[in-house]
């Protein structure tokens, strides 16, 4: 099956710098412009539980994630797991846990108070898109939330943020094109979430 996200140009059909996209297992898509008409789309009116991947496209850039949690950011793939001693528990690369889909934008007004004007034109300085899942693994229930944050004029980052229902003393582990690319020291206390940036430069 061809995926919209291989043939598209990646570049957005409005002024936007970035739009989001939702692939369907039909083969059907819904973005937040149409790519001909340009009429905008609800993020509302996607159909979570039909979605095989979802990210956003601008500038010639292709940003997604699988089905399975695994990102594709034009062309590097992202990985996560946490290390426990020799015990590992995937936080992604399963299937069906990541149909909450996230999506928003970072942005900034101004406003002329002296003038008595309203405000001036809003910027978006920022785009971001992930997901948010529960995994349980071998009696462990972690919640797991990764997203992809793509700020104006500077380098694109991971941020994830992960809790589990026990305490556990291991390891964030962080992979690039199947690579280990960092370990963070991430110990877990019971309910208490913990949150890590991961450069992607």
């Amino acid at each position: 099956m061809i995926s919209i996200f291989t043939e598209h140009n990646g570049v957005s059909p409005v002024k936007q710098d970035f739009i989001w996209l939702g692939e369907y297992y039909d083969g059907t898509h819904l973005s937040e412009f149409d790519f001909q008409t340009k009429e905008e789309h609800s993020f509302y009116s996607l159909e979570r539980d039909k979605l095989i991947r979802f990210g956003v496209i601008g500038h010639g850039r292709k940003l997604f994630y699988e089905a399975d949690g695994v990102f594709n950011l034009n062309g590097t793939g992202i990985e996560v797991t946490y290390k426990v001693g020799d015990k590992e528990y995937p936080l992604t690369g399963l299937a069906d846990h990541f149909r909450d889909t996230i999506t928003y934008k970072d942005a900034e007004s101004t406003v002329n108070l002296a003038g008595g004007g309203g405000m001036t034109d809003t910027i978006i300085n920022q785009y971001n898109f992930g997901y948010k899942s529960v995994i349980e693994i071998d009696g462990v229930t972690f919640q797991f939330k990764a997203l992809c944050k793509i700020p104006f004029g500077q380098s694109m980052y991971m941020n994830f943020w992960l809790v589990a229902d026990q305490k556990l003393d291991g390891t964030l582990v962080i992979k690039k094109n199947n690579r280990i690319a960092e370990e963070i020291n991430a110990p877990l206390r019971k309910g208490v979430g913990g949150e890590v940036n991961f450069g992607l430069s």
